[in-house]
């Protein structure tokens, strides 16, 4: 029995022996002899007869029930995907740079939808097929055949455009393996991840050759920082967010504290934020869908701010409540650089991820210190890096800092100095997610929903 014939009695690709049946081919893709022999095992236990892996365990296989399939170079994997999968129909968007994929992606996502365009999101957020979400993702930019799986699934639904969240970190990987978009939007080239890529220059070469290395010949390229059109020299579409608001005529004015006014020639739209590079963002998003189609959007709404993205949890009696996902120099600046022009008490809880790089958290710290009236450091994920350590790196680069390691508490400290004070109190790091990773156990833990229960007080 053959792959072709396997496909033809209706057997599926499968990446996670969880989810493997009795019509699976576990497509088990690891070099580690230890978590091939487990996953085999497990994958057994589920009914699987059919396994893909590399071929270098063809002598560790001993005769059983389970058929086996050999790799021996990615070419090889990619020859598998062509027997399972055809995405013809689908338009795909990749969205990378340092800050801002997720808030374009998931946020273009939506507005598709809200206009009754078909498309799904894969990326930081999870996958969503229109505006509902189907599964939780471990990366933001999943593996190969992970990825393979959901477009298929967005093809069942008759998806016509899927957002991709492309990092440096999945394309290094080669997690998107042969895949080509139809369009790509670059957001930024800023400082991110060098505990992986080492220096800003390869993690900025990653960036580059992404987009270079998966254009399709037609392909159309948004670039949201106009500084960084003379590294495509070569490209013959290329679109920037300075020219698309100049053809378009297209003025961005600010009425009041938090209310933003986005006025072209036909339709004036009303955004609620008091991030002016979320605003960036939302005509990122114009920009591709009016080049789509040919139109500027009839319908938005506060759905396209994804979770966790300067999201306004509290906005009562001159006290505000802001959760963000930043975790970056550059991203923590575009928070909060607007914020001191409000003449507003500023408070900010923060701390930063364990194992991860070191480097930026001195970085970090000046900037938030240079826009907030007071720094309560706290956790983020210190992971299995000591939590006091990576405290101590914040407090000494801070102007106001106070310690307190218990995020909860931090929280409800907080939100009680903000009763007593007002102003506005950012609660940074974390964004959208529910657990704190402390030893390297998972916790339950959400800053939106801490902040919301002690808010009932104020």
């Amino acid at each position: 029995m053959n792959l072709y014939d396997l496909k033809a009695r209706g057997y599926n690709i499968s990446t996670n022996w969880q989810e493997c049946n009795k019509k699976s081919i576990f497509i088990l893709i690891t070099n580690n002899t230890k978590k091939f022999l487990n996953y085999k095992r497990l994958a057994s236990k589920r009914k699987c007869e059919y396994i893909i892996c590399d071929i270098k365990f063809k002598n560790k296989i001993k005769k059983n029930q389970i058929n086996f399939f050999f790799y021996e170079k990615q070419d090889d994997l990619y020859e598998i995907a062509k027997i399972f999968y055809s995405f013809d129909d689908l338009k795909i968007i990749f969205v990378t740079g340092t800050n801002g994929k997720t808030s374009i992606a998931y946020g273009a996502n939506k507005l598709f939808n809200i206009n009754g365009n078909k498309s799904c999101y894969i990326g930081t957020l999870g996958f969503y097929i229109n505006s509902k979400k189907i599964k939780k993702l471990k990366n933001t930019t999943p593996s190969y055949f992970e990825i393979l799986n959901l477009l298929q699934i967005a093809i069942n639904n008759k998806v016509e455009f899927v957002f991709i969240e492309v990092s440096s970190i999945g394309y290094s990987e080669g997690r998107v393996g042969n895949l080509k978009y139809n369009y790509c939007i670059l957001t930024n080239l800023k400082s991110d991840h060098l505990d992986y890529h080492k220096n800003l220059k390869s993690y900025h070469s990653a960036k580059i050759n992404l987009i270079k290395n998966h254009r399709l010949k037609n392909s159309i390229l948004f670039i949201q920082d106009d500084c960084l059109k003379n590294k495509f020299n070569n490209y013959n579409h290329i679109f920037t967010q300075r020219n698309f608001l100049l053809k378009n005529k297209i003025l961005i004015n600010q009425k009041k504290l938090g209310k933003f006014i986005i006025s072209t020639k036909i339709r004036n739209y009303q955004i609620e934020s008091f991030n002016n590079y979320m605003i960036k963002n939302i005509i990122t998003i114009f920009m591709i869908y009016n080049k789509i189609f040919k139109l500027l959007p009839l319908k938005i709404n506060k759905s396209i701010f994804p979770p966790g993205r300067s999201e306004i949890v509290y906005n009562k009696n001159n006290k505000i409540i802001i959760i963000d996902y930043a975790h970056s120099k550059d991203a923590y600046e575009n928070l909060l650089c607007e914020l001191p022009f409000l003449n507003k008490n500023i408070i900010i809880i923060y701390g930063c991820g364990g194992n991860r790089d070191k480097i930026k958290r001195p970085q970090i710290a000046k900037v938030v210190s240079k826009y907030t009236n007071l720094q309560i450091i706290t956790d983020d994920n210190p992971r299995n890096e000591d939590p006091a350590s990576i405290r101590k790196t914040l407090i000494k680069h801070s102007s106001n800092p106070i310690e307190m390691p218990s995020r909860r508490e931090a929280i409800k400290f907080g939100i009680n100095y903000l009763k007593k004070n007002d102003g506005i109190l950012i609660i940074a790091g974390k964004g959208h997610e529910d657990t704190q990773n402390i030893r390297n156990k998972y916790y339950s833990f959400n800053d939106r929903v801490i902040s919301s229960n002690y808010a009932k007080n104020l």
